[in-house]
């Protein structure tokens, strides 16, 4: 079997495990409770209190913690509003004073990545379907040991590798735009070599 068909079949086998939640929108639960000079206030502060909670939750999956953490605390509840696509409420509970319930939260994939980028927040937030893809050519020198590597290195990050075409040594493929700077940091810690040629990763050993 030529080396072209190994890694053609090595490919279909991996590609099953590079699955997850690609294309699909970030969402959160959070637990409120609050108390306040009224319950209308309560029950504000406490949709404040849980978008800032789900917002660090979930998007401290997909970015810098620290540099995210300290973005949501500088920013006014009107901005991390913006970043909401819907809200549901469950078991709500008032008194005159109290306000408690369960809240979820679909974020908005497209306005996170806006919002973390325009405040250089370094992110990976999951590309919806029709969003940017970037080119990447892969030369792999040792056949299918090395394109098992990056498989591994995708597969580990979630890292989601389309892959157009396999010519000998060298594999062309797609990947989300988000991803770029994360592949980059994961194959650059796994020995592997990188360089940008008017947008085109090249990886190489």
């Amino acid at each position: 079997m030529s080396l072209s068909r190994n890694l053609l079949v090595l490919f279909v086998s991996l590609v099953c495990g590079v699955s997850g939640s690609f294309g699909l929108g970030l969402s959160g639960n959070v637990s409120v409770n609050q108390t306040s000079d009224t319950a209308a206030n309560a029950k504000i502060n406490a949709l404040n209190s849980a978008r800032r909670q789900i917002l660090s939750d979930v998007l401290s999956q997909y970015s810098n913690k620290e540099s995210l953490n300290e973005l949501i605390q500088n920013s006014s509840n009107d901005d991390l509003m913006n970043l909401i696509a819907s809200t549901s409420v469950s078991n709500e509970q008032m008194s005159a004073t109290s306000y408690s319930a369960n809240i979820t939260m679909n974020i908005d994939n497209d306005a996170v990545k806006k919002w973390l980028n325009s405040n250089s927040v370094q992110n990976w937030v999951p590309m919806m379907e029709s969003d940017e893809r970037f080119a990447v050519v892969m030369v792999v020198p040792n056949g299918i040991a090395d394109w098992a590597e990056l498989k591994r290195i995708a597969r580990n990050d979630n890292i989601e590798i389309e892959t157009q075409n396999i010519d000998g040594k060298q594999i062309v493929a797609k990947m989300p735009l988000s991803y770029r700077t994360k592949f980059t940091a994961a194959i650059r810690e796994a020995g592997w070599n990188y360089s940008d040629n008017e947008g085109v990763l090249h990886v190489w050993k």
